[in-house]
């Protein structure tokens, strides 16, 4: 019987077999943001009003990345996801855009690679989001404040 998903932090942390891997996900996750300079302290008593509109909770959500075939754990995978659920738009943010190619272009580079004889390797980037150039952020693009997850305040 296949192991779920975590349905949040706690129980993934209550593993008896999986909770180090977990707690060693979650670092690695946060570590990765705190050295792009994504975060940024702040006191609630600083803000405006106005951008105490701007503050949403964040929390972590789990993925067990498994083998096809098998079906073992390959991975443990953690991400940072803020809670938007409160978030309106052209408030809080004005467009959602997640860069993730179609499967059309990876059915076109196996046919490329094999018309060609070519060796493919699978390759998972890590953080890739954070490492994209934000000077393309328009002028009016809305401030928000995130608060940490449970555990690293």
């Amino acid at each position: 019987v296949l192991e779920p998903d975590p349905k949040n932090h706690k129980s993934a942390l209550r593993h008896p077999r999986l909770a180090p891997f977990w707690r060693e996900s979650a670092s690695e996750e946060m570590d990765g943001l705190f050295r792009r300079g994504c975060f940024r302290k702040w006191r609630i008593c600083d803000l405006s009003p106005e951008q105490r509109k701007h503050i949403f909770g964040s929390r972590f959500h789990h993925k067990i990345k498994r083998h096809t075939k098998t079906g073992k754990v390959k991975s443990l995978k953690i991400r940072l996801v803020v809670m938007g659920n409160n978030m309106t738009q052209g408030t809080d943010f004005v467009d959602a855009f997640a860069p993730v190619p179609r499967s059309t272009v990876g059915r076109i580079l196996m046919a490329m690679a094999a018309a060609m004889d070519l060796e493919m390797h699978c390759v998972d980037f890590s953080q890739a989001f954070i490492q994209a150039d934000w000077a393309d952020l328009p002028e009016e693009a809305p401030q928000i404040f995130i608060r940490p997850p449970v555990g690293w305040e």
